[in-house]
């Protein structure tokens, strides 16, 4: 086999022609130069917010990420495994969380600071659709889109989506405790040196007297040594949290456990042995796919040098027999670093694929699926015990997921019958896309999702409760391809930079501060309109942004209090002649009967509240507050005022603030509210709808009542989705925009 065949080519630009003397960060500057120019060529009105960003390169992440300053932290070595198009929309989807104000955003929600991933899944969610919608290429990772979380959709705001995710099992995860035992190292190579030093340091203050050390397998089995020796050294006790104690074994690859008691209380940490191992992007190749598809080698503990050889082998033979090499398919292999390699592939027919890396020493490889009927579950793992339904969200790709589409859910260890009652009836949520309720809360394991559609089978793998000992909370995930930094939402990471704009002398590093960002949002927004008034290509979510960054903030309580004048005023208006009362002027014109003119009524109002679970106490004050300008304005009438969450509750005359009572607390559907509001008999004048706006709207009036006037108030900043007969008031939060 040649050079060529067994992937030793080089090529210029790819990472293995550098220029003599150029670094690998001068190198990363350069392609991160040349996708900010494209940046800006194919979105000129994001020139403003893509030239304010300052690129700082990093090895403390993997991918990249943006804090609230417009510091956009990177990973050369990554920004080297991309082609300017990807690095075009890295520099897109991170100037988007800045821009957006997602930091800002979430620090108005006011929620719990370790739910900031959730939010930052969210806020991707937002920008990635209207990248997608533009045309944009996201490098090949496990993007997330809107379709990836189960009843969200196209055109919904982070905040929505945000809701949804936190209700889900991602946000139940988050409540787990904190690990009783911190371990320094936590991690260690598959070849690591015997005798290891491993510290200790426990949550709680027991460490008193003698203490011991256990050290336990994958299997639950106390590890030891030869003939029998223990696995752990002498343990020393530093203080009632520390302890420290040598590891005598070399471990084999995987989770272990090291519990460690004293007087009869104890602590337990997962301490991680790794092997080299490797991943792919794109993990898949789909049947429509290019002459040369290029594969980005991601290695873990690895160590690849410019000698490393790239193999593709025919993983699809006959049982038994050894995969072979496919000859010829691999060119232009760039060693980038000792954890990156890219090379191209060429055409192969499709089936299952290893693809191999080696220098002679270690070899690792992946399987790479081409043109194989793929599914993504989302999630793709659920807490143990889990509440029922649970929603999940298939997405597909090279398969064909419609309404014809069935979807059954087997234990491996139990057979390939489904299970019954598992799954409830799937419902499509768009091309490729399907939501399915999971009935059943099963025990932990693993479980196997089959969707078929038209004989033709989709596989994924769904595990239920924790792959390790009960006790031990989950390893902290690693900053990177869900963590697009603080900018996203969240408090300062580790590997940002000093938050007043500070460099290591002291002086202004030229980040851009709140003032600066203010403006540069204002900027882009006009740029953005201006360029869909004159161009017309503007994806439609961006449109809606800069439309509501420029819209000028009205007192929503002026506004509200305009809107019930208008329609007393307008009920006042309405008088007309009436026979049930004779005219005082019929005494003028006998034998002739003259009708009186009738007394205007005082407006008749209804108010429909949002009490589920998503509304807060402080939003229901506001409510409480309102209502009672209303009944003033009502001339004493009184409002009816129907709770609603998932379903309508009883119309209540509210004629005084302590007849008021709020029940709920379940899901939210302001459109039953809305209708049981219409349905009011005498009709009422005026509909007003207090909720957080994460409710579906109704598309048209309610036929009950067509000419009442429907307002929305929503109580937590603006939201997408409210029909256009409704007058929309948004109720602005206490500090920073939450568009």
């Amino acid at each position: 086999m040649n050079r060529r065949e067994r992937g030793g080519q080089r090529t210029p630009g790819r990472g293995g022609g550098a220029a003599a003397g150029e670094s690998l960060e001068e190198r990363a500057a350069l392609r991160l130069a040349a996708g900010r120019a494209r940046a800006c060529d194919l979105m000129p009105y994001l020139s403003d917010a893509l030239y304010a960003v300052k690129a700082v390169p990093t090895t403390a992440i993997p991918t990249a990420g943006i804090d609230p300053r417009w510091r956009m932290h990177y990973n050369p070595e990554f920004v080297l495994t991309l082609d300017v198009a990807e690095v075009v929309g890295v520099w897109l989807h991170e100037v988007g969380h800045p821009l957006r104000g997602h930091h800002e955003r979430f620090e108005a929600l006011a929620e719990p600071q370790e739910r900031h991933p959730l939010f930052n899944q969210a806020g991707d969610c937002a920008i990635n659709d209207d990248l997608r919608a533009a045309g944009i290429r996201l490098p090949a990772l496990k993007a997330w889109y809107p379709e990836r979380v189960p009843g969200a959709g196209p055109g919904m705001t982070a905040e929505q989506i945000y809701r949804l995710l936190v209700a889900g099992p991602a946000g139940r995860r988050l409540a787990a405790a904190s690990p009783s035992l911190l371990l320094l190292p936590a991690a260690l190579r598959h070849d690591h040196g015997v005798p290891t030093r491993v510290l200790g340091h426990t949550r709680e203050a027991f460490l008193t007297g003698l203490a011991s050390v256990v050290l336990r397998g994958p299997d639950g089995a106390a590890r030891t040594g030869e003939g029998g020796s223990p696995a752990t050294g002498p343990v020393t006790v530093h203080d009632e949290r520390t302890v420290s104690f040598d590891l005598r074994v070399r471990l084999p690859a995987g989770e272990h456990t090291v519990e460690v008691t004293c007087g009869g209380t104890g602590a337990s940490a997962v301490l991680e042995v790794t092997a080299p191992t490797i991943a792919l992007r794109p993990d898949h190749l789909p049947r429509r796919r290019g002459e040369r598809e290029k594969v980005v080698v991601a290695g873990r503990e690895t160590r690849f040098t410019a000698a490393s050889v790239v193999e593709v082998l025919d993983a699809g033979g006959a049982p038994g027999a050894a995969p072979g090499v496919v000859p010829g398919v691999v060119s232009n292999v760039a060693h980038v670093s000792a954890t990156y390699l890219t090379f191209d592939l060429g055409p192969v027919p499709d089936g299952a694929y290893l693809v191999r890396v080696g220098d002679g020493g270690e070899v690792v490889q992946a399987v790479l699926p081409v043109g194989l009927p793929h599914l993504d579950l989302s999630p793709g793992r659920l807490p143990s015990g889990y509440a029922v339904p649970a929603p999940v969200a298939l997405v597909g790709d090279d398969v064909t997921l419609d309404a014809t589409s069935t979807v059954d859910l087997l234990d491996p260890a139990a057979g390939t019958a489904p299970l019954a009652g598992a799954t409830g009836r799937p419902t499509v949520a768009g091309p490729g896309v399907l939501n399915v309720e999971l009935t059943r809360s099963l025990p932990d394991g693993r479980y196997l999702v089959v969707v078929t559609t038209a004989g033709e089978r989709a596989v994924a793998t769904l595990t239920v409760g924790a792959d390790r000992p009960e006790g031990t909370a989950p390893l902290p995930a690693t900053a990177g391809h869900d963590d697009c930094g603080s900018g996203a939402g969240g408090p300062r990471r580790p590997w940002e930079g000093d938050s007043g704009g500070r460099d290591a002398a002291g002086n202004d590093d030229g980040s851009v501060d709140a003032g600066r960002a203010e403006l540069i949002r204002r900027q882009t927004a006009q740029n953005v309109l201006e360029h869909a008034r004159s161009r017309g290509s503007v994806p439609a979510g961006l449109q809606r942004w800069a439309e509501s960054t420029l819209t000028p903030v009205v007192d929503w309580r002026r506004e509200l209090a305009s809107v019930t004048r208008r329609v007393s005023a307008h009920v006042a208006g309405m008088r007309d002649y009436s026979y049930a009362r004779p005219s005082r002027r019929s005494s003028s014109t006998p034998g002739v009967v003259l009708p009186a003119m009738r007394q205007p009524r005082p407006p008749r109002a209804a108010e429909v509240v949002d009490t589920s679970a998503s509304v807060t106490d402080e939003m229901l004050s506001r409510v409480h507050a309102e209502t009672e300008a209303i009944i003033r304005r009502c001339h004493g009438a009184g409002v009816q005022v129907i709770a609603c969450d998932a379903a309508a509750g009883r119309a209540r005359l509210v004629r005084r603030m302590r007849d008021l009572t709020m029940v709920g607390g379940g899901g939210t559907d302001m459109r039953v509210g809305i209708a049981a509001a219409a349905a009011l008999r005498p009709r009422v004048d005026l509909v007003i709808v207090a909720t957080d706006g994460d409710t579906p709207w109704p598309e048209d009036p309610p036929p009950e009542n067509p000419d009442a006037t429907y307002v929305a108030l929503l109580l937590d900043g603006d939201r997408e989705g409210v029909p256009r007969w409704m007058r929309r008031i948004v109720v602005e939060r206490d500090g920073p925009d939450g568009r």
